[in-house]
């Protein structure tokens, strides 16, 4: 009997941690947005070596669901948590480069579904002697539209440029989950019951 409680008190405890993984904080939900730029068709310097060369784009927002359908043209920058850009070059501008980390710029609209239709995002080092854009239907710069890369100032020496031939966007959804505590805490739970299921069968 006295092994018998202790079983279900057990089970009891092992319930309760369970009950406060489903309650746990869990990490926030980003929403990706992945671009696949065509290759260049005008280029300077190095660009105009091997190839081809295109731009390519992955940033995360903690924007997600309807903070994102139907949105108007709006600077999103400040809900950027990685980003990154590069062309095949070599070149990269990111969040995570020690060498050289890019500024970004992001400003999207998008439609009923969240997915991109206009944009201009771009990252940039200071100064801004190099940067990475890509720019479609938007109320600034080359309209309708322009991927580029560039090295120096103006185009004035290694670059790679693109016009009227847009890319594609891709969006993600990630699904939140749960906290690193949240497991150990599960995790503690199921090896306790089975040290006392062990210590149960052995003295049977």
């Amino acid at each position: 009997m006295r092994h018998s409680a202790k079983l279900q008190q057990l089970v009891a405890t092992l319930f309760m941690m369970l009950m406060v993984c489903c309650v746990a904080p869990f990490a926030k939900a980003d929403t990706v947005y992945t671009y696949t730029g065509n290759a260049y068709t005008t280029c300077g310097g190095t660009y105009c070596v091997g190839g081809p060369y295109a731009l390519s784009v992955t940033f995360d927002t903690t924007l997600t669901g309807n903070a994102l359908d139907n949105l108007p043209f709006t600077n999103i920058t400040a809900t950027i948590t990685s980003f990154k850009f590069t062309d095949g070059s070599g070149l990269t501008l990111d969040n995570s480069n020690d060498s050289v980390i890019g500024s970004p710029d992001i400003e999207i609209s998008t439609n009923a579904s969240g997915n991109i239709v206009a944009w201009f995002t771009g990252a940039y080092t200071f100064p801004a002697t190099t940067q990475m854009q890509t720019n479609w239907n938007s109320p600034f710069s080359f309209f309708p539209g322009a991927d580029f890369s560039e090295t120096t100032p103006s185009f004035a020496g290694d670059f790679g440029f693109l016009s009227n031939n847009p890319g594609t966007w891709r969006m993600v959804s990630t699904t939140a989950t749960p906290e690193p505590s949240t497991f150990l805490l599960l995790a503690s739970g199921l090896l306790v019951f089975r040290i006392v299921l062990a210590r149960r069968r052995g003295s049977a």
